[in-house]
């Protein structure tokens, strides 16, 4: 379901970036910088509301990760979503209120759990090879830090070589992507031969894909991709919350996961090593 443009999403997202704006793409080769700590970098593409990638990250505080959603105004929701979980307890009306310098710290209170806005010189000092034109941009494409090792990249994401580098990232989760039903639309899908080249150049030998979905037709089309690039498949069920219910993604769902599996419809999944 195609979400609606949330009103005033400018100024609620500005609650969260503390009105600094770092392009993504400027992060390309250099995403440690925004990181408390240099860490192995995990990354979903297509995070939606975040529920799987935030417990993910409190899961594990020795692993990086990356959370990129295009829908801003599913972003939004994810960082809502966050400060809930995480029980930042601030007043929005106080964050936004007039004549506050955009550059001011938020209160201790989102400081001592997550940022909800990156650190402006770190992020400048680590895109200074970036073209001014690209980095530096008013609207759109922006990264939040929420916590120390997770950070929210609000970007469509055409090929995953335009953001990152060589060797960048230890792992990837699609979680429920877009099936793209029609055969003319099947380059589009993220497990299609040209994405999954994509995801081989950025990776590091012996990482990993993770891929859940509802879609049996893509599921399908996945499995037979990924064996038309010899990728060994390390784990496989049809049934993810039910005989295949020992593997540890069973216990990290998706909003979307959560609901449609506890009406007793199965989860496809397959970790294959790139």
């Amino acid at each position: 379901m195609r979400q609606r443009k949330l009103k005033n999403l400018d100024e609620k997202l500005a609650l969260y970036s503390g009105g600094i704006q770092i392009n993504p793409l400027a992060m390309k080769g250099r995403w440690q910088a925004l990181f408390e700590k240099e860490q192995p970098i995990y990354m979903e593409l297509g995070c939606g509301k975040g529920q799987f990638i935030l417990k993910l990250a409190q899961a594990y505080p020795e692993r990086n990760f990356i959370a990129i959603e295009g829908n801003r105004s599913v972003m939004l929701r994810a960082l809502e979503k966050a400060s809930r979980v995480l029980n930042l307890d601030y007043d929005p009306e106080e964050v936004a209120r007039p004549g506050r310098h955009p550059h001011t710290p938020l209160p201790q209170a989102v400081a001592e759990h997550g940022m909800f806005a990156v650190d402006e010189d770190k992020a400048m000092a680590a895109a200074q090879e970036y073209e001014e034109s690209k980095w530096s941009t008013a609207e759109d494409d922006c990264v939040y830090a929420v916590l120390p090792n997770l950070i929210f990249a609000n970007m469509y994401l055409r090929s995953v070589t335009d953001c990152f580098a060589e060797d960048e990232l230890t792992g990837i989760y699609l979680n429920f992507s877009d099936p793209w039903p029609k055969d003319r639309n099947a380059k589009r899908r993220l497990t299609h031969t040209r994405y999954l080249k994509g995801y081989q150049a950025v990776t590091k030998p012996g990482a990993c894909l993770e891929f859940k979905t509802d879609n049996e037709a893509l599921f399908r089309f996945s499995v037979e991709e990924f064996d038309a690039n010899e990728l060994e498949k390390l784990e496989y069920t049809e049934d993810l919350h039910g005989e295949g219910s020992a593997y540890e993604s069973a216990n990290y769902m998706t909003e979307y996961e959560q609901k449609f599996s506890s009406k007793g419809n199965p989860i496809y999944y397959c970790k294959v090593k790139l």
